[in-house]
């Protein structure tokens, strides 16, 4: 029964970036509602890569590689999604986007429920399948607020850590026995664009020396297992991809911890 609803629902997810009557315009709007809209953007991203980092935690901890760190990510995830879930549900007023997000939380509860159930690649499928979509809705109320505040930032919230998290499941997909062109092509473009966000965030003309020390450690380790990825067809490293990603990812929290504070003092001087 929780496959049929999922299937019914999905053309809801596929669709909703067409849904013109949600496009907002940056218009004229206050320094603090830029603050409290930052938040939202935020919390859709957090939501984003909690979900992502579900499914890899499943496979990894299915496939017995790195189960202890997998299993205590997982743990983490479950927390980091109900909290910033709770945060979208009762600032969204927005009949389409309060639509949106009853989907997301029905595919997170589905999904919560397979993580309780034994391993196997049948699962896993359905897994993935419930990530994309819940990755898909929380990245379009993301963009739906970032329209609203505007573009001028070209750092602003582009969901770079999710899409790391994201490279990591793709490996490990494969490795398991997901193996199929589509989650070749799906890595080789999140690698390709994982490396212009780097980049964009390295040249960054606002970094302090701080942030420019943290983007740095990034791009240096970046630039040495990058490969590693893009190897997704040979295979053999998915304890590697596993710890690289991780590590990736908390140094990039450091770098964004910064940039959001300095972009949050930015839009308080303003008020």
């Amino acid at each position: 029964m929780k496959r049929v609803i999922r299937d019914i629902f999905k053309p809801l997810v596929l669709g909703v970036a067409l849904l013109s009557t949600m496009q907002v315009s940056a218009g004229k709007i206050s320094a603090e509602e830029k603050l409290g809209e930052h938040t939202l953007i935020k919390s859709a991203f957090r939501c984003n890569i909690a979900a992502e980092t579900l499914a890899n935690s499943y496979l990894y901890i299915g496939e017995s590689i790195g189960a202890r760190q997998a299993h205590k990510e997982m743990k983490s995830s479950l927390v980091r999604f109900d909290k910033n879930y709770k945060v979208l549900s009762k600032s969204i007023n927005e009949p389409k986007l309060k639509n949106l997000l009853t989907f997301i939380k029905m595919s997170y509860d589905e999904l919560t429920e397979l993580l309780k159930e034994p391993y196997n690649l049948d699962n896993a499928q359905i897994i993935l399948d419930l990530v994309g979509t819940i990755s898909e809705g929380s990245r379009h109320i993301a963009e739906v607020y970032k329209t609203k505040i505007g573009h001028s930032d070209p750092v602003s919230m582009s969901g770079l850590r999710p899409m790391i998290e994201s490279i990591s499941k793709y490996y490990i997909a494969y490795q398991a026995g997901i193996k199929d062109e589509n989650t070749i092509n799906l890595m080789n473009k999140t690698v390709k664009t994982c490396d212009k966000l780097i980049n964009v965030r390295v040249k960054y003309p606002k970094n302090t020396v701080a942030m420019n020390q943290a983007i740095n450690k990034v791009e240096t380790l970046w630039k040495i297992v990058d490969k590693f990825y893009l190897d997704i067809d040979k295979g053999g490293l998915p304890f590697i991809v596993f710890k690289t990603t991780t590590k990736l990812k908390s140094q990039l929290k450091e770098y964004d911890g910064m940039y959001s504070k300095q972009l949050r003092e930015q839009l308080k001087a303003k008020k």
